[in-house]
């Protein structure tokens, strides 16, 4: 029964027919000769023999036939009503029992095939459909035989797994809506203050003496200042979702020229912020598949965040392992907290201390670096300063 349930259902299903096929012959051929020999120990008793005659050749070639005896008596006893219902009976079974070990060993063969081959299967995708139906995608299926409904059980499996990932993307794309609404809510609460609060007071205090024309450049310049801000910030989130919602665009590119351009880049910010900027790479000469923009975003807008912090200089480091590009940024600053590292690649997130920007920069290095199959951690170096860690995936290219 095991052997059964490991082959194919084509296979299965011709065996288990020449396995029925074979026994409906034998019980048929079985019954057949069972029936006649009782129907014929009821003949034989009452059987004769006719007279038994000599031939005689004649000279002209004809023959004679001449008795070769006395004729016996050739009269038969009759049958008894019991010896002829057995032999009717008999007669009817040598026929019948064959159709109906046919019909039997249909039923019989069936029934087996269900059992080994469909109604396990059957039943774990109708209790799947019955889960997904409820919404809980919670369940598994365990089906693992390698025939064909086994591969549809393994692909009702993967579509169920699909539908949780979309399901557990889709409620983490809510949460973070959640949290960039709230973030919105909050920072935006102290640039409308400003503007309607000094609005308010130049609608009380209009064509009075106590409003100077200096006091109304004044305030005229608060409302300007905080409708700049309310504008930035407005741009910010436009940029959020635009980076959200974008594809990367991917291009085969060789490690050394991508570390070449990369220290063009990081020599101009550099000589901008008078900050040494060291760049180490042991990269192999490998050519590979990846969207330099999101690479040298990643590593602009952490830098950038490295310079407001660090007291000298920055250490960058690239190396790459198992089709993964690593970028490592340490800045010799006072390093992240412990709110920081865990809240720093969030939404709008910003020191205690922090006006003068949006706190964007590790949220789009975060945004890029999921959208390059990686991941991007925060943690302090052991011999102090903030150190930034970012994993993207490459597809390599062989060389043809």
């Amino acid at each position: 029964m095991g052997k059964l349930k490991s082959l194919s259902i084509k296979k299965t299903f011709c065996l288990i027919v020449i396995i029925t096929a074979i026994a409906v012959i034998l019980l048929s051929a079985a019954s057949v000769q069972i029936c006649s020999n009782i129907r014929d120990r009821i003949l034989l008793p009452h059987a004769f023999i006719l007279q038994p005659s000599i031939v005689r050749p004649e000279e002209n070639g004809s023959y004679t036939l001449e008795a070769g005896g006395d004729i016996v008596d050739n009269e038969t006893a009759g049958f008894t009503d019991q010896e002829v219902i057995i032999f009717n009976l008999s007669q009817m079974l040598i026929v019948l029992l064959p159709v109906i070990f046919s019909f039997a060993g249909i039923a019989c063969a069936s029934s087996v095939f269900y059992r080994i081959k469909l109604k396990e299967p059957l039943d774990a995708l109708r209790q799947g459909i019955v889960h997904i139906a409820d919404n809980d995608l919670s369940f598994s299926i365990s089906y693992q035989k390698q025939d064909e409904l086994g591969q549809l059980c393994g692909a009702f499996e993967k579509m169920r797994r699909e539908l949780l990932d979309n399901n557990r993307r889709m409620w983490a794309l809510v949460d973070e809506r959640k949290k960039i609404n709230a973030s919105i809510s909050h920072d935006l609460r102290t640039p409308i203050t400003v503007i309607k609060g000094y609005s308010e007071y130049l609608g009380r205090n209009v064509g009075k003496d106590i409003l100077s024309e200096d006091g109304t450049r004044e305030i005229a310049g608060y409302i300007h200042e905080a409708a700049g801000r309310l504008e930035d910030y407005a741009n910010s989130v436009h940029e959020i979702q635009a980076l959200e919602d974008m594809g990367l665009d991917y291009r085969e590119i060789a490690l050394p020229d991508l570390m070449k351009e990369m220290r063009t880049q990081l020599s101009i910010l550099s000589e901008q912020h008078r900050t040494s900027i060291h760049l180490s790479a042991n990269l192999p000469e490998q050519t590979v598949f990846l969207a330099p923009a999101a690479v040298f975003r990643i590593v602009e807008n952490i830098v950038a965040n490295a310079l407001r912090y660090c007291k000298s200089k920055i250490d960058l480091d690239f190396s790459y392992s198992r089709s993964f590009l690593t970028i490592t940024v340490t800045d010799d600053g006072k390093g992240f907290s412990a709110r920081d590292r865990a809240e720093a690649t969030g939404y709008f997130y910003k020191g205690k201390k922090e006006k003068e920007h949006f706190g964007i920069g590790l949220t789009i290095c975060r945004i890029l670096a999921q959208k390059h199959g990686g991941t991007i951690s925060l943690d302090n170096a052991p011999e102090g300063g903030a150190r930034v860690t970012v994993k993207l995936k490459m597809e390599e290219i062989s060389p043809l």
